[in-house]
């Protein structure tokens, strides 16, 4: 995620050059066909080109282009509501695991020092599931990432599944199970933090949605072919309606004509939120949070830092 004040006009230009230097070069290109053409042959003195028409043209590529940036927008801003979500919800499983899983309150357990083990695994597997969930939406297969917080036979175990976040989950319940005892009192708690996990699944399903629902290919095609087609007839609209041609009105054709694809560029780059790139949802940083905050709790104070910005981009 690009940060405040973390795009400067250096960083920005960069890039925009990078991604779209094929359409620069094409747009330049054809600003320096039309003026040629313009100037010593008569083949664009038509009404097809008419300011009208493309100003009819651009018109209907900007709404088009602002209904795609919309929609990509609503799944980032979704992306990034659902991991504030894991976060606060991660801080209510750490909180009722230090809180209902005591000696007292679970017999089975025998001691302070039993329960605060037991404690410290459940919390540990659940920044195992944390980091797991994002290495899994981003399609990065290092899992050895998750060896400090599992133990090295839970490891080779989640390695054997597919879907290694519902794996770690489903472990969490079944310890979670063995603890408590069949009464009441221990009954209600075990639910609470059952409850605690389903909502935890509930946000890892939103993600995985939002992952495995590709944008529609037929709007990406039509908006970067209605762009492409813009960025090449207003050069022709309004630089052959005249004989002289100004450096100045071919600098104002070149930004009219590059400013459809930024908007385009920015929206392709927001509709997924789970691929590792500069608009990514910061889940490293937000991984590193939850491990803070949780361990803690757990009073613990050898803590690894914060993640911190690197050229603008937090990731």
């Amino acid at each position: 995620m690009i940060v405040a004040r973390g795009t400067g006009f250096r960083r920005a230009m960069k890039r925009f050059v990078f991604r779209n230097w094929a359409l620069i070069l094409t747009v330049l290109a054809s600003v320096q066909i039309i003026i040629v053409a313009s100037r010593y042959t008569d083949v664009l003195e038509t009404d097809v080109f008419s300011a009208t028409a493309v100003g009819l043209l651009a018109t209907v590529v900007g709404i088009f282009i602002v209904f795609r940036f919309n929609e990509a927008y609503q799944r980032w801003w979704e992306a990034r509501i659902l991991w504030g979500g894991l976060v606060n919800e991660s801080r209510n499983f750490a909180r009722e695991v230090t809180t209902f899983i005591t000696s007292e309150r679970a017999p089975k357990l025998g001691s302070a020092d039993e329960a605060r083990r037991v404690q410290r695994e459940l919390v540990y597997r659940h920044l195992a599931y944390c980091n797991a969930l994002r290495l899994s939406l981003r399609k990065q297969e290092s899992w050895d990432e998750l060896a400090p917080f599992l133990s090295p036979s839970e490891l080779r175990e989640v390695e054997g599944y597919v879907n290694k976040p519902t794996r770690l989950t489903f472990l969490q319940a079944k310890q979670l199970d063995s603890i408590f005892e069949p009464k009441v009192a221990q009954s209600v708690l075990l639910t609470r933090l059952d409850t605690t996990m389903s909502r935890l699944l509930e946000i890892q399903g939103g993600c995985e949605r939002i992952k495995n629902t590709a944008f529609p290919d037929e709007v990406r095609f039509v908006s970067k072919a209605m762009v492409w087609l813009s960025s090449i007839a207003v050069p022709v609209a309004f630089l052959s309606a005249n004989t002289e041609i100004h450096m100045l009105e071919v600098l104002a054709v070149i930004v009219i004509s590059l400013s459809f694809m930024v908007v385009e560029q920015l929206g392709a780059s927001l509709k997924n939120p789970f691929e590792n790139l500069d608009n990514d949802t910061p889940m490293t940083a937000l991984c590193r949070t939850i491990e803070i905050d949780l361990r803690q709790q757990l009073g613990e104070t050898n803590l690894p830092p914060p993640i911190e910005p690197v050229d603008g981009v937090l990731m």
